[in-house]
């Protein structure tokens, strides 16, 4: 699958020390998730059936293709995985070794540009080009899939802040995104006179929100 859709919010702001304890949590954790290379891992809470497209058997995405319905013309539909909340690690944005005998501290001061978006990855088949570079899925593809998962708005926030930051000795300091999102894939196909012409697979994650991760460890 090949991929469009950066992470959004470009940051660093101070954190709350914060630990996430997700049971019968399924865990996608790599060095970046299939299809979304803006994330580190993508948890999906609960006992749940709920799959990233990457992770599904080739059963399960033939069976939704089966039910999609045949139209004269346009993009036919069929979500898999609709509206599931999912947590997500986004980028690490400091990470700093004491390996001292003295505390370190010191003092950031930023501007932060916050820009929420979507994480999109499609199949090639259903994205739009720009020079031979994937830029968007087709926009009437997404217009269909939007009337089907519910519209994202994007908020911008521009915020100037100062962070005091303390590592004790022989300690390791990581500051990282984590939050909250939604998942939503699926396949489909496009129709002319009746006649498939196109067919992929779709899947969005829309963030809903954001925290910075604040989390210390022993320094090897």
């Amino acid at each position: 699958m090949l991929v469009w859709g950066g992470f959004f919010m470009r940051k660093i702001i101070f954190c709350f020390l914060c630990f996430l304890v997700f049971l019968n949590a399924n865990v996608v954790n790599a060095a970046s998730v299939p299809g979304h290379p803006d994330f580190q891992e993508i948890t999906i809470p609960g006992i749940t059936t709920s799959k990233l497209i990457h992770d599904m058997d080739k059963s399960t995405i033939n069976a939704a293709y089966k039910r999609l319905k045949n139209k004269i013309f346009g993009w036919s539909i069929e979500g898999i995985v609709v509206n599931q909340l999912v947590y997500y690690k986004g980028e690490t944005v400091f990470a700093k070794n004491n390996n001292t005998s003295q505390t370190l501290k010191f003092t950031y001061l930023y501007k932060e540009e916050e820009d929420v978006t979507t994480s999109i990855s499609a199949s090639s088949s259903l994205c739009g080009k720009i020079s031979g570079k994937i830029k968007s899925v087709n926009a009437s593809l997404d217009e269909t899939i939007r009337s089907e998962i519910g519209w994202k708005k994007a908020i911008s926030t521009t915020e100037s802040t100062e962070i005091y930051i303390t590592i004790a000795p022989k300690t390791r300091l990581t500051v990282s995104i984590r939050g909250e999102a939604t998942l939503n894939n699926g396949v489909c196909k496009f129709y002319f006179l009746g006649i498939p012409f196109k067919k992929g697979e779709w899947e969005y994650i829309d963030v809903v929100n954001e925290y910075y991760d604040y989390y210390e460890e022993k320094a090897y």
